[in-house]
């Protein structure tokens, strides 16, 4: 798979510093999973399923020399940070970038009212050509609502190498003092919760799977001891809620771990696991009340090592919800 590597930056109202992003340093071209797919040009630039956007991306045209389009801007935010990105396209890339969002009253003009991008407080200058670069920016460090996103680029074209082309870049939106710099409005969505999920369960009778006690009566079932090789463990008969494995005997004893499997859990009872270990292969109904190996909640037990085990445990399953 193909893959873009990203760095994220985060630069402070006074300092500018580099970090690379908790959630993911990659963008994924392709990626199926991932939340919104952005078309630029030929290909898909997606933001990973980690950043959760609470709306749509927004894109705006990277316009240079007020005519050229260069590329793309696209901004977006989660529950915690606003995300922006710049994209070149074509032979365009990015010698610099110079950010500003936030309240429109606070953008950094002349006396003419012109944009002035060297005093935009998010700014990275490239060692090389960039053609895609990602800023994230606290939402506790911007205002509520509508902001303004002032996205300035300094790019240049390439052709055989050779750049043919310098430009200033800005994201196409209003027009701002005398000359063509240019601001766009953005409005910060505020996630929704996700309503809780209900989960509803049934009380049933489970057992790690193996041979019946009696073909007669009820179901139970017994097994055979096999070493690291997870044993189903079934309620109510038909419903796989999880397994259990052995481990090596050490000293004549033998560790047995519980595992959950689709959502299975253990009763809220004093004793919802109850095991019996037998030398021969166990008849007749078996009384889990009556087992001496072991009774508890614990999902991991060393008990003594048996050719056989009994294991009992009182499990809740997942069910359909009925109203």
């Amino acid at each position: 798979m193909r893959k873009i590597v990203l760095f994220f930056a985060f630069a402070a109202v006074v300092a500018v510093s580099l970090t690379y992003s908790s959630c993911s340093n990659e963008v994924l071209v392709g990626e199926e999973e991932s939340v919104v797919a952005l078309t630029a040009g030929t290909r898909a630039i997606e933001v990973p399923a980690c950043v959760d956007p609470c709306r749509d991306v927004q894109e705006v045209r990277l316009l240079a020399g007020q005519h050229h389009e260069a590329g793309s801007v696209y901004v977006v935010n989660n529950k915690e940070k606003l995300y922006v990105a710049y994209e070149t396209t074509g032979n365009w890339k990015m010698k610099a970038i110079h950010l500003f969002v936030g309240a429109c009253d606070n953008l950094p003009a002349n006396k003419q009212g012109n944009l002035v991008p060297g005093q935009f407080p998010y700014k990275v200058e490239f060692d090389g050509l960039e053609t895609f670069y990602y800023f994230e920016i606290p939402l506790d460090a911007l205002p509520e609502g509508c902001i303004c996103v002032a996205a300035h680029a300094e790019v240049v074209k390439v052709e055989n190498g050779k750049t043919v082309q310098s430009e200033t870049a800005f994201g196409e939106g209003e027009k701002t003092g005398k000359n063509w710099f240019m601001k766009f409005e953005y409005c910060i969505a505020v996630c929704e919760d996700e309503p809780e999920v209900q989960v509803c369960y049934q009380d049933e009778t489970a057992w790690a799977a193996g041979p019946r006690y009696t073909d007669q009566g009820n179901w139970a079932t017994y097994t055979p001891y096999v070493a690291n090789t997870p044993i189903e463990v079934y309620a109510g008969q038909h419903y796989l809620v999880g397994t259990v494995t052995f481990s090596e005997v050490v000293n004549g004893k033998v560790t047995i771990t519980l595992a959950s499997l689709n959502g299975g859990q253990l009763q809220d009872v004093a004793e919802a696991v109850k095991i019996q270990g037998y030398d021969t292969p166990p008849s007749g109904n078996p009384a889990p009340g009556q087992f001496t190996t072991y009774k508890g909640n614990s999902p991991v037990v060393t008990v003594d090592a048996y050719p056989y085990y009994g294991i009992h445990i009182d499990a809740r399953r997942v069910v359909d919800c009925t109203e």
